[in-house]
């Protein structure tokens, strides 16, 4: 049968206008005027109903879909068949679809949860009626005008039980390539978690921008579906929190077991990805209070000003990277040679294994004439709510309760800073701004390590970081640093003598986590260095992680600096550990 024609009857339905098509159906507007609304009408290609076997199927699924009431799946009115034409009748929506929502913008967080909620809540509760929907894709989820979300297209689901064998097999893939599970991509038999993969892709698509899996081809895309590696979210969305993406990995795995059992373990973890947030919707809030913090390195004179600002290791060691030592236990304590660490007016104050750099005005800017760029606006960027504890490994390579018995970390005071042992803590306060200091505990360099120590907040402010770092180069310009601020703000990044920094977390901007509790009086930062991956953790919760290989053993530090804005910076560290990486 043609395409039906505005004003042709369809049972006692009027055609007004075709509003859409598919592959297995074509959607119109129409009146019924019994009952003076406009419905939707759905229709079956005629080929199709031309098969005595596909209307029955077709009439079987709709007596099931009529039967689904619930707030988010659109519902079905009526079904009929009519001089081959097999149709049923759904409530009639001005709505767009999620498909049009995600071409037209990148959608917030917030939608992004209520969407998903949405969709997880009608697909649970089709699922406990035992209808497995096995085409969800955005296409087949309208929202109204106030957001509200509702699931159509139930056209090819199918009884999962008491459903006669004959009534439903069929040999052709029935789905949207790009939505498609493995297993219905291999005509397998499917259940509720296979839809729980295309919501996985739909997932996927809300918090990149694109799904996964793109090809010239329908059949080469269901071929990456079936063999292909899933492409990390993250490679698309660097910022994305590594407790989301892991919800959207375990989602999308290959396998059926190996993915959530049902929606409702879907959505727990997907919550708990969220928790710990002030609001979703501050996700999206700017955060400028370290704009002040630049990301290059200041250089400094150092021909006939200063030396090497790590201990010298023997003129058979590299002059850019000492090794670390056979042994994985630490040396013994040893006196460490003079050190230059800061130059201000031409004047150095020579500490040992301490360093201290004059920011002129900003923090690690190219050079003293370049002049000062704001640096990128920190993006509100939630870190996961998981738990990672920082382990101890078995082997303790360095335990230090700051009572000057365990090692020694050079102090130092001068007009511009101190840093002195205070009330069993290693206290550094900084005075003028864009001021970065450090002190490390030895000559030792270490590879592969973890590392953890308590931060005490000596009423310093909001514009103060502090933090670990590893890796420390013989240049004593090269190193990792894992940095937090008072108000939550977070990095993870790379210096390299005379070149600029190279933030490796939230796409080279500071970064904001509601997991960083605001203001507090103390934090157990945690870091591990090691491997080509560097992690960062607060109180015992991973806040960011990193992947790098430029540096792969050095020295290990503790730091702190100020912003130029800052106005009082003072904090103490306690209970320093150093443990290998199993």
């Amino acid at each position: 049968m043609n395409k039906l024609q505005p004003g042709q009857m369809l049972g006692p339905y009027r055609v007004i206008n075709e509003v859409g098509s598919g592959g297995m159906a074509t959607v119109y507007k129409a009146y019924q005027a019994s009952m003076d609304r406009n419905v939707a009408i759905k229709v079956l290609p005629g080929q199709l109903a031309e098969s005595e076997e596909f209307v029955k199927r077709f009439q079987q699924e709709a007596r099931i879909i009529a039967r689904l009431e619930h707030p988010y799946i659109l519902p079905v009115f009526d079904y009929g068949e009519e001089d081959g034409v097999a149709y049923f009748v759904m409530r009639y929506l001005e709505a767009g679809t999620l498909k049009d929502r995600m071409k037209a913008r990148r959608l917030s967080w917030e939608e992004i949860d209520r969407i998903f909620t949405q969709l997880t809540d009608a697909l649970g509760y089709a699922h406990a009626q035992g209808v497995v929907h096995r085409d969800l894709k955005p296409a087949n989820a309208l929202i109204d005008s106030s957001g509200n979300l509702f699931l159509t297209d139930f056209g090819i689901a199918k009884l999962l039980e008491s459903a006669s064998p004959r009534l439903t097999q069929t040999d052709a893939i029935l789905g949207t390539p790009a939505y498609i599970s493995p297993e219905q991509a291999a005509a397998q038999p499917v259940d509720q978690r296979s839809d729980i993969y295309s919501l996985g892709i739909i997932l996927y698509e809300m918090v990149t921008g694109r799904v996964p899996f793109i090809a010239d081809t329908p059949l080469a895309v269901i071929l990456k579906h079936l063999g292909d590696p899933l492409p990390p979210p993250s490679l698309l969305k660097p910022d994305i929190p590594p407790a989301i993406e892991q919800v959207v990995l375990k989602s999308l795995a290959k396998k059926p077991e190996d993915r959530f059992a049902n929606t409702a373990g879907f959505l727990s973890a997907w919550k708990k990805a969220l928790a710990g947030m002030d609001t979703i919707s501050s996700m999206n809030t700017v955060v400028d209070s370290v704009s002040s913090m630049q990301t290059v390195v200041d250089q400094m004179p150092i021909e006939g000003t200063m030396t090497d600002r790590l201990p010298n290791v023997g003129s058979s060691q590299s002059p850019s990277q000492y090794q670390p030592p056979a042994t994985s236990q630490t040396s013994s304590k040893k006196t460490l040679t003079s050190l230059a660490v800061g130059c201000v007016a031409l004047f150095c104050i020579v500490l040992s294994a301490v360093g201290i750099f004059r920011f002129a005005s900003n923090m690690f800017a190219p050079a003293p004439s370049v002049p000062a760029e704001q640096s990128p606006v920190p993006t509100d960027v939630p870190a996961p709510e998981a738990e990672v504890p920082v382990i101890p490994a078995a082997t303790i390579l360095l335990q230090d309760d700051f009572s000057q018995t365990a090692a020694v970390w050079r102090t130092g005071t001068d007009s511009n800073s101190s840093i002195q042992y205070e009330a069993n803590t290693l206290r550094f306060i900084v005075h003028p701004n864009d001021w970065f200091t450090w002190s490390v505990p030895n000559n030792q360099a270490y590879s592969n390590v973890r590392m953890e120590v308590t931060a005490f907040n000596n009423d310093t402010d909001q514009f103060t970081a502090f933090g670990l770092m590893c890796n420390l180069q013989s240049d004593s310009r090269s190193f990792y640093y894992f940095a937090i601020t008072p108000a939550g703000q977070y990095a993870i990044a790379r210096t390299s003598a005379d070149q600029s920094d190279a933030f490796l977390t939230n796409n080279g901007q500071w970064g904001n986590s509601n997991m960083i509790p605001r203001y507090a009086s103390s934090y157990r930062l945690g870091a591990d260095c090691g491997n080509g991956t560097l992690t960062l953790y607060v109180d015992g919760i991973q806040i960011a992680t990193a992947t790098d290989w430029t540096y792969s053993s050095g020295g290990v530090g503790l730091f702190v600096w100020s912003a130029a804005q800052a106005s009082r910076t003072d904090v103490s560290f306690d209970n320093f550990l150093l443990t290998d990486i199993p």
